[in-house]
């Protein structure tokens, strides 16, 4: 199966190479200079905060571009993983993982939303304020293209899995991988939020908004996991069903075989028939053990502990009750 539609941060990755990491930190310290000059000249406390605030963004922008490259190799290794099940070959046309006009529309969706958010809650003048609002319409434009693709990559994900892979129901350790990612995700999102919380001032956090914002980020990192997840429960569950399905058809063969050597009142045709009816017994409690979610208990646990970490952030920042938390 071919895999199409290269997202703009993968082929950024892509073309820079061993270079991406030395553009990210150039990056980081262009972004860096001027709040630094900033918090330089003005040495106000209220002032000071303010440029702290103002940091957030372009702290949200690094920490994005910094973690891509590792997500986006993850979800590679992912798909990799999906080859021993693969359909015939020229049974299933290419498959985008995004498509180029609406990763563009969800970058300038989101990078109206930055400069809706920079005008509302910055504070800035002169070149300070065009900082502002040039860095939160880039961070706001590449927190919509990487939700946009993680999305995408749960349609790829069940385009491919209705595309005739041949799936079993003892599979499921080969589609782990994707647990990893979908775990990876979350965790990534989670740690944005915890981030964007040491940003935050306590008067901030205090308000109901607050909370409301922070606990539907917390619970879309959730659901992001669980969605790129329920497209190979529910393939796991089909093949579960159908091998179920299989296996009580020859069982209810194999007991009407054992009934009848048992009316024959002799020994053999009984012992005979008896066999295949305990090994299919079996069987089908194996089958109905047999997990339809990729996952186990560790993953599902790492990702609702990583729950604990925004919600020890905030805690943390109210309990001490100071403007900003270094």
């Amino acid at each position: 199966m071919a895999l199409e539609g290269e997202s703009l941060l993968a082929r950024l990755d892509r073309v820079l190479g061993p270079r991406y990491l030395a553009f990210v930190v150039l990056l980081a310290i262009l972004l860096g200079v001027p709040l630094a000059l900033a918090w330089y000249l003005h040495e106000g406390i209220e002032q000071r905060t303010a440029f702290w605030m103002l940091s957030l963004d372009p702290t949200i922008l690094v920490y994005i571009l910094t973690l891509h490259p590792f997500m986006h190799r993850r979800w590679v290794r992912a798909m990799h993983s999906l080859e021993a099940l693969a359909p015939p070959a020229g049974s299933v046309g290419p498959v985008k993982t995004v498509s180029r006009a609406g990763e563009w529309t969800a970058m300038m969706l989101g990078a109206c939303a930055g400069l809706a958010v920079a005008r509302h809650s910055s504070e800035s003048a002169g070149w300070l304020w065009l900082y502002s609002e040039i860095v939160s319409a880039l961070t706001f434009a590449l927190l919509a293209a990487t939700t946009y693709g993680s999305v995408m990559r749960s349609r790829q994900l069940a385009a491919y899995l209705r595309s005739g892979l041949e799936l079993k129901v003892f599979d499921a350790h080969l589609l782990t991988p994707f647990a990893q990612w979908g775990q990876s995700l979350s965790l990534v999102f989670v740690g944005g939020i915890s981030v964007s919380l040491l940003f935050q001032s306590y008067r901030t956090l205090r308000s109901v908004d607050s909370v409301i914002i922070y606990g539907c980020l917390t619970v879309v990192a959730l659901t992001l996991f669980f969605m790129s997840m329920w497209n190979v429960h529910t393939a796991l569950a089909k093949a579960q069903n159908k091998e179920l399905a299989r296996v009580r058809r020859d069982l209810a063969l194999a007991r009407e075989a054992l009934v009848r050597g048992r009316d024959c009142e002799t020994p053999g045709p009984v012992q005979d028939a008896y066999l295949p009816v305990v090994v299919l017994g079996a069987y089908e409690r194996q089958v109905l053990d047999a997990p339809t979610w990729p996952f186990n208990l560790a993953i599902v646990g790492r990702v609702f502990a990583s729950v604990v970490a925004p919600l020890a952030v905030y805690v943390l920042k109210l309990a001490f009750g100071v403007d900003r938390l270094l």
